[in-house]
């Protein structure tokens, strides 16, 4: 019960921000990447760690792409080695990177 509880308490403290509402330069650890289904279409889905206030949720752009193989070797415990840096702005474009 005690895991299921961590579960539930991690699942309501998630924020859901836009990229463009992280703050510039700054690297955001990725704890979990999930492909998903929108009304746009696939996808990903970021989990990073704000150090700060907890855990926020993000849509990386359309254009980044991740296999379903990539997402679980990703998510296996240990394997969180990637951050999300947000550099602001290309005309109406985020420009992000990966550190």
């Amino acid at each position: 019960m005690e895991g299921l509880r961590k579960q539930l308490v991690a699942q309501s403290s998630a924020r859901f921000m836009s990229v463009g509402d992280l703050a510039v330069g700054r690297p955001y650890p990725i704890i979990k990447m999930t492909n998903q289904e929108t009304q746009y279409g696939r996808t990903v889905k970021c989990t990073i760690d704000d150090g700060e206030d907890g855990v926020i949720e993000v849509f990386l752009p359309r254009t980044i792409a991740v296999s379903d193989e990539q997402e679980a070797l990703y998510n296996v415990d240990g394997n969180q080695t990637l951050s999300l840096v947000f550099n602001g702005r290309r005309g109406r474009s985020f420009n992000i990177t990966f550190k």
